[in-house]
């Protein structure tokens, strides 16, 4: 192309990190930086999106502190999700944890799920817990977190927790829905 704008260079950064070229997303992100286009908060969130499946973990917060002090842009709570999903699927449980209480807006229920999903991925059933309480806060209704702290404790067999988070769903009307794959 002749003529780069923010939209094609997005473009090929998402393509990078949907085929799983994490770093070349990387690379060409710096490159549109480098020549002179500013970045807007979606940019941000696709960089962070492709760090986050690349499990680029310094890369992410290089961009997350760029966001916020070079360019002055207000974080999201899409964008501290995503920063909790990256750290979560890395392992840093306890970072990932500290970075949603440091949020200085509310933490929906995507950041809490991510944490929660990490905490399966990494056989942490205490902080699992406590992620838990707080998206049984957000959303009672949902049996996601539900069924996802209940097969938490499945696997480390502690199959009397399973029985009470079953019999909380019944108290509470929860019913797990399946969804029919085509």
């Amino acid at each position: 192309m002749l003529k780069r704008d923010l939209i094609s260079f997005c473009s090929m950064i998402q393509g990078f990190s949907i085929h799983g070229h994490g770093v070349q997303a990387v690379a060409l992100f710096d490159r549109m930086i480098n020549e002179g286009l500013r970045p807007d908060d979606v940019a941000f969130m696709v960089i962070l999106t492709a760090c986050m499946r690349a499990g680029l973990v310094e890369d992410g917060f290089r961009y997350f502190d760029l966001m916020n002090n070079e360019y002055s842009l207000s974080l999201s709570p899409d964008h501290y999700a995503c920063m909790v999903d990256l750290l979560g699927k890395s392992g840093k449980l306890k970072a990932a944890y500290e970075l949603i209480k440091s949020m200085p807006v509310e933490p929906h229920a995507g950041a809490w799920g991510a944490l929660l999903g990490a905490c399966k991925l990494h056989w942490d059933t205490d902080l699992a817990e406590e992620v838990a309480l707080q998206l049984f806060e957000l959303e009672p209704h949902s049996d996601g977190s539900y069924v996802l702290l209940s097969n938490i404790h499945a696997e480390a067999n502690t199959w009397l927790e399973v029985t009470h988070l079953r019999d909380k769903m019944c108290e509470r009307g929860v019913r797990k829905y399946l969804v029919a794959v085509m």
